[in-house]
């Protein structure tokens, strides 16, 4: 993946030859192929390009899979799809059978060192709250989109009337708006607002994942308490785990086999004190040092927690991940024909579980704000673009500030209470801005 120092967005005259009017999406992820279906419906004309060099290569990168709680947004992702693919959307679900059942899921979170529950949010049906799996939902988002693969943007150029990309390949194509939903390291996000002048706030806490092929009577315990998702901290050693079921035998025909695919990410704060260590430990190196670390939180934690990390296999992958936020400034402007949906313009740690709801809510306001006026003269549209960006700041800026502060209160169990934004009410609006964040000083 390029890096912002190989991306230029310059303004530059327009070529005399005028290329076709379409908008241009860089990014196949969620909000790149709604945003796609949405100007599908529109009749207006598009092409999405994407970095990776295959639908299933960012999967086979991961290996670890993500789950995705679709809930405020859910009546949005419904009316912006066509009636097929809102049908089609049990597809998505990470256990079909459990929603048939009629289980819906509390999200509960407990003490891990005693096991009690500490709070749940209440039971709604699938009308209200979908818990899914990212990759499905991308397949289903894609139906009837063809994606340039391989495509890695190398510069863009804005002009008065179009814009023009350039690739790593040596290829180009202009087009009426550039829409960036190329994610938290968008390449067009850091080369208009620069990293040295808009850094990324690098949240001190340490992360790794794994994900675990179990049993019916291995994952049983799990989802008695369950189904879909739970998660609890540590007082002692001031560890987060979730555990994310992603997958369960009889979600499709294809899966072939019995097994529950489960996703179990485990953090811990960058401080001194955690598991009686004088200074902040490390991710480990090697995959047998993470595997072991692991085991070793979870050792102190209560069941079924303890033993589903415990007895993760010996060649189990240890993925790291690096939490880091960034807060989009008040008045913020992007560049000419170039806008952001998404991640792009609002990435946000996974802890309050809001990051796609605001990608879903991005492309809702664009298709509202911004789509009737594409062919506009630039100055209209320019405004129509200001307006729809100030309402996605003003709405995601305190939800990544909420985040950020979630993530902190997982790994510190005295503030773990009902107004945490760990387990307080998930909702669109909310005020939370960056001196309500509360830190620890060591």
């Amino acid at each position: 993946m390029p890096s912002s120092a190989h991306v230029k967005v310059s303004n530059a005259p327009d070529s005399n030859q005028m290329p076709q009017r379409r908008v241009l999406i860089i990014g196949a992820g969620i909000s790149g192929l709604l945003l796609a279906q949405v100007l599908k419906l529109h009749s207006i004309p598009f092409t999405i390009f994407d970095r990776e060099p295959s639908p299933t290569a960012r999967d086979k990168k991961e290996n670890l899979g993500w789950g995705l709680t679709i809930h405020w947004s859910l009546a949005a992702l419904r009316y912006l799809l066509p009636e097929e693919l809102v049908q089609r959307l049990p597809e998505t679900y990470v256990d079909r059978k459990a929603i048939e059942a009629g289980r819906t899921g509390t999200f509960p979170f407990y003490d891990l060192s005693t096991g009690e529950l500490k709070a749940s949010v209440p039971e709604v049906g699938e009308n209200s709250r979908v818990r899914v799996e990212r990759r499905r939902l991308r397949e289903l988002l894609g139906v009837g989109v063809e994606v340039k693969w391989d495509k890695s943007v190398k510069q863009v150029d804005t002009g008065e009337e179009f814009v023009t990309v350039a690739f790593d390949d040596e290829t180009a194509t202009s087009g009426t708006l550039l829409v960036a939903c190329d994610g938290a390291n968008s390449v067009i996000r850091r080369a208009l607002f620069p990293e040295e002048q808009y850094p990324k706030y690098r949240i001190p806490v340490r992360v790794m994942g794994v994900r675990l092929e179990c049993s019916k009577e291995d994952i049983e315990p799990v989802r008695a308490l369950d189904p879909f998702f739970l998660q609890g901290s540590c007082p002692a050693t001031r560890s987060y785990v979730y555990v994310s079921v992603l997958d369960a035998p009889g979600n499709s025909p294809n899966k072939g086999t019995d097994k529950y695919t489960v996703q179990v990410v485990v953090s811990w704060p960058i401080r001194s004190g955690v598991l009686g260590q004088s200074s902040p430990i490390p991710v480990p190196e090697s995959n047998d040092e993470r595997l072991g670390l692991l085991k070793t939180f979870a050792a102190l934690w209560s069941e079924p927690f303890k033993s589903l990390v415990c007895n993760a296999p010996g060649d189990t992958e240890v993925k790291r991940l690096d939490l880091a936020d960034w807060a989009p400034p008040k008045g913020l402007r992007s560049a000419g024909r170039v806008t952001f949906v998404g991640d792009a313009l609002h990435p946000m740690a996974m802890y309050r579980g809001e990051g796609a709801n605001h990608a879903i809510f991005d492309v809702l306001e664009f298709a509202q704000q911004v789509i009737s006026h594409l062919e506009d003269t630039t100055a209209k549209l320019r405004d129509a673009i200001d307006r729809y960006e100030d309402s996605v700041i003003i709405r995601s800026r305190p939800a990544v500030f909420a985040s950020r502060q979630a993530c902190i209160d997982a790994h510190w169990w005295e503030r773990i209470r009902g107004s945490t934004p760990l387990l307080s009410r998930r909702t669109p609006s909310m005020e939370f801005e960056e001196g309500d964040v509360c830190i620890w000083s060591d």
